[in-house]
């Protein structure tokens, strides 16, 4: 086995070994306080949605073991959260204990109003995304992109697919965050694991071996979709900061 293959497979399972535990406090804390609110449910459907598309881009496109594996196991963690969400769904948890009045439940649907039309922003901004990125690779690479299979376009456009919804499912929780100006509900241990094991992520992919240029090609998706994700989960690791002081 050569080095460049030791230190891939070393920051493959770091990574693994982060994915294996990031929901655990996030889950542990939904159990806890027997609620999910303060956590974003277009957040987890997003992401739950980015690991279909990524698992099924890494089995088409035959990649890494630990690229395969990752996505298997982030879906059954998925599973177990979204449960949460609808175990806990009729459970509210006021931070003051009090019952909430008539003037401050009008308020709070108001609020609430502008969600829908976020939503919908959300869904045109990461279906032009993906329309762009496509474009840009037959513009750029045309003979490349004539050249593969059917097998091999359908693993590409489920990795941009992935890549898209991942950058897409952050912005509801740091909207919702500056919203409530709060990260109550919210395990900062989960956002700190999850950043060191994107980072991880794209060190074992561009350490497998010399980057030549079709090597990037076929990961390129992959490294969008972890790459992107760090600079949002860096706001949203600001946001606990800034709002700490926050009930």
């Amino acid at each position: 086995m050569s080095e460049s293959t030791l230190v891939s497979s070393a920051f493959g399972y770091v990574s693994i070994a982060c994915w294996v535990v990031v929901l655990v406090p996030q889950i542990h804390l939904n159990y806890k306080r027997k609620s999910c609110e303060g956590v974003s449910l277009v957040f987890y459907a997003l992401w739950s949605l980015g690991d279909v598309f990524n698992l099924s881009g890494a089995l088409l496109e035959n990649l890494l073991f630990t690229a395969i594996l990752l996505p298997l196991y982030y879906i059954f963690t998925d599973i177990i959260v979204l449960s949460q969400f609808y175990i806990y769904r009729n459970r509210s948890y006021p931070t003051d204990g009090s019952i909430l009045s008539e003037s401050s439940a009008l308020l709070e649907t108001e609020s609430e109003k502008p969600k829908w039309s976020f939503k919908q922003l959300l869904g045109w901004l990461c279906t032009l995304a993906l329309a762009l990125i496509c474009m840009m690779q037959f513009q750029l690479y045309p003979e490349r992109m004539l050249k593969m299979s059917l097998r091999e376009i359908l693993a590409q456009l489920c990795g941009y697919l992935s890549a898209a919804v991942y950058l897409g499912a952050y912005l509801p929780q740091i909207a919702h965050n500056y919203r409530t100006q709060s990260t109550e509900g919210l395990s900062m241990a989960m956002f700190i694991m999850v950043t060191i094991a994107n980072i991880t992520y794209c060190l074992s992919i561009l350490t497998a071996q010399a980057p030549t240029f079709d090597y990037l090609c076929k990961y390129a998706s992959w490294l969008l979709g972890a790459s992107g994700t760090i600079w949002l989960e860096l706001i949203i690791l600001y946001q606990f900061y800034i709002y700490r002081h926050n009930s």
